[in-house]
């Protein structure tokens, strides 16, 4: 297998752990807007926000384009975007797709599994959809409640005769226990996908994240801090898969008189490639500013009672993704969802990022491994997530009214309490 080409650029490290400096500025005397205050901001403010391109540089691309009336089908600017991608993920290919779930789709198919792929509950629902399309049975295995990922050890005893592969989620851009995986399934022949849709620009023991399993699997949402508007890839080491997931994505279709097998049309377009294109040179910039906003929310929630905060693996490098915090109604005084619904009376579109767990999905909650009793981190995690807005050109000004709104309805608690659960939000 040809060895992994890793030319990472590396982003400034934000400390692991949320640390309590001193909150200048930040007041907990306003009153909250779900108990008659006036809301911290007029407009609303976000969960993400999609990076924009410079307008000049992404015109003269679709200008290119236009000349050549390629729009589709392999063009100029997909097999550009590929090599870019390659380049920068240190991987010995890059397939470029529609979007992230067929990727996984592709991705899964490309490898000849049948049986069962074991997978966490804790995540998007495209990652266990995937799964299912292709004609495989998801096994759910619990979380490690520190780093949010796939308890490497809960999965060792879920592996039959029946599991083909696993297929581990880099949560939040978190870097899983790759060594663990990897020696999991080398010791029992099953083969490694990575959802890696959180974690582009993140590298783990020096090497890029494309380069761990089998296949990683990249979403270039627009939600995602590298986007093609929508869009996806397939990475991986093994050039010879290349040719057969090429094939998958465009029907099995050889050539003009030749279909090899069953396909699906997964290609991405030239106008989303152009917009990869004009973005990939500022994704490092993007990965910066997220550094210092995550780093200004932690220096106002580091040391809350009933906060907790992700666990990042030490030997990693960030792409601050996400950022999210636990909230335990013991330590805090409120529940995730008081807290969620007094946010949103802020205008702050907090999400809760993962609830409900997949495994509560009326397709899957008939399945042995869906038992909530197996999966008891994963569970206690998606009661308690919560999203907090991040993206490179939002305001550190917002940050910190966001962090002094959190502050702010803590000290109101018991009021909030009584507004939030009478339906008042």
């Amino acid at each position: 297998m040809p060895p992994c080409r890793c030319r990472m650029k590396r982003a400034a490290v934000v400390p692991d752990k949320p640390r309590r400096p001193p909150r200048a500025g930040i007041s907990t005397q306003r009153s909250p807007a779900i108990v008659g205050g006036l809301p911290a901001f007029a407009q609303p403010v976000y969960l993400t926000r999609p990076r924009v391109p410079n307008e000049a540089a992404f015109t003269e691309l679709v200008s290119g384009m236009f000349r050549a009336r390629w729009f589709t089908n392999d063009g100029a600017l997909v097999r550009e975007l590929e090599r870019r991608l390659r380049d920068r993920l240190g991987t010995a290919f890059c397939a470029a797709l529609c979007n992230g779930t067929v990727a996984l789709q592709v991705a899964l198919r490309s490898l000849d599994l049948d049986g069962e792929v074991i997978t966490t509950p804790f995540t998007f629902p495209a990652t266990v959809h995937a799964i299912t399309w292709t004609g495989l049975t998801p096994v759910f295995c619990d979380i490690d409640p520190d780093t949010y990922n796939l308890d490497v050890g809960a999965a060792s005893g879920l592996v039959s005769d029946r599991t083909s592969a696993l297929l581990p989620v880099h949560v939040f851009g978190n870097p899983c226990d790759v060594t663990a995986i990897q020696r999991l399934a080398d010791g029992n022949g099953l083969k490694v996908v990575y959802d890696a849709a959180h974690a582009f620009g993140v590298s783990q023991g020096g090497r890029s994240i494309g380069c761990w399993g089998d296949l990683s699997v990249f979403s270039f949402h627009a939600t995602k801090l590298f986007h093609t508007c929508e869009g996806g890839a397939v990475v991986g080491r093994d050039s010879a898969l290349l040719r057969r997931i090429a094939l998958l994505r465009n029907f099995g279709i050889v050539n003009e008189e030749e279909v090899c097998g069953v396909g699906l049309n997964g290609k991405l377009s030239e106008l989303h490639a152009a917009m990869g294109l004009s973005l990939i040179d500022a994704v490092d910039e993007e990965i910066r500013l997220r550094g210092e906003l995550s780093a200004r929310y932690n220096a106002h929630l580091g040391g809350i009672d009933g906060l907790r905060f992700q666990r990042r693996r030490g030997d990693a490098t960030p792409n601050y993704a996400y950022y999210t915090i636990e909230v335990e109604e013991d330590g805090f005084g409120l529940s995730r969802d008081d807290l969620h619904r007094a946010l949103r009376a802020e205008n702050v579109l907090v999400r809760k990022y993962f609830h409900p767990l997949c495994s509560e999905n009326e397709a899957y909650r008939h399945l042995a491994s869906a038992d909530p009793a197996r999966l008891p981190n994963a569970h206690r995690l998606s009661s308690q997530i919560l999203s907090l807005p991040l993206y490179g050109d939002l305001p550190l000004e917002d940050v910190d009214k966001i962090a002094e709104c959190i502050l702010a309805i803590r000290a109101a608690a018991p009021s909030v309490r009584a507004a939030a659960r009478s339906g008042r939000s």
